[in-house]
């Protein structure tokens, strides 16, 4: 599914930068973003509002699967959870 919206990336506490979620859907995501992360690492995304506040504390985990030129491939940690699908309804009002 296509998507617009900006969410923040962190891993083990640590804020790593902004990212463009271009796609999401129930397996996993594309982050158009500059950040270049190694294959298999964690991150935390927690999605924001246009006006740069955390959506109600909404955090994904996931693990970076692929990488090229215009940014990250990632899989979710856990399927399906609450969390995922608010992402995507937020991502498609």
């Amino acid at each position: 599914m296509a998507a617009a919206m900006w969410v923040r990336l962190g891993s083990s506490g640590t804020e790593l930068g902004m990212a463009h979620l271009a796609n999401a859907s129930i397996s996993g995501a594309f982050l158009e973003t500059a950040l270049k992360l190694p294959v298999n690492a964690s991150i935390l995304l927690e999605p924001v509002s246009s006006a740069g506040i955390a959506l109600e504390d909404l955090k994904l985990a996931a693990r970076v699967a692929r990488v090229d030129s215009r940014g990250l491939g990632i899989e979710w940690r856990v399927l399906l959870t609450p969390q995922t699908l608010a992402l995507l309804t937020a991502a498609h009002p």
